[in-house]
């Protein structure tokens, strides 16, 4: 079973390079989704890295809570914004856009859904009350 901390770095470090890409290197960005490289779609690549960059820090920063309960919200976060990624990137692909890194993206926007959904759906320990 894997541990809730190391879907937290895992996604931490994946959303980094990500974000990274985003903010320095648009060109992939531009060929995996299909957006033409005008000059106004570098700051729609750059917002996009910022905000993928401020996920990878709230995975990072709350890596080591080890109340699972606490993190719930942060599990919904992850699987809702996973999410709705995979089902646009889906969508795009499926209309034709973007090149074939599109499908490591769709791969991994799934993956990433289904872990955070399987530690959303866990079931909480009760305390036994006599």
């Amino acid at each position: 079973m894997m541990k809730v901390k190391y879907a937290l770095i895992f996604d931490a470090l994946v959303l980094l390079v990500v974000a990274v890409g985003c903010l320095f290197n648009m060109t992939w960005v531009y060929n995996m989704l299909g957006i033409s490289h005008a000059p106004d779609n570098v700051y729609l690549c750059q917002l996009l890295g910022a905000a993928v960059f401020g996920l990878a820090l709230q995975n990072w920063l709350v890596r080591k809570v080890e109340d699972v309960e606490r993190l719930r919200i942060i599990f919904l976060a992850n699987f809702v914004g996973h999410g709705a990624a995979f089902v646009i990137f889906l969508a795009l692909k499926l209309n034709g856009a973007g090149d074939a890194t599109m499908w490591l993206a769709i791969g991994y926007t799934l993956l990433a859904t289904l872990i955070f959904g399987y530690f959303l759906d866990r079931p909480q320990l009760q305390p036994n009350r006599a």
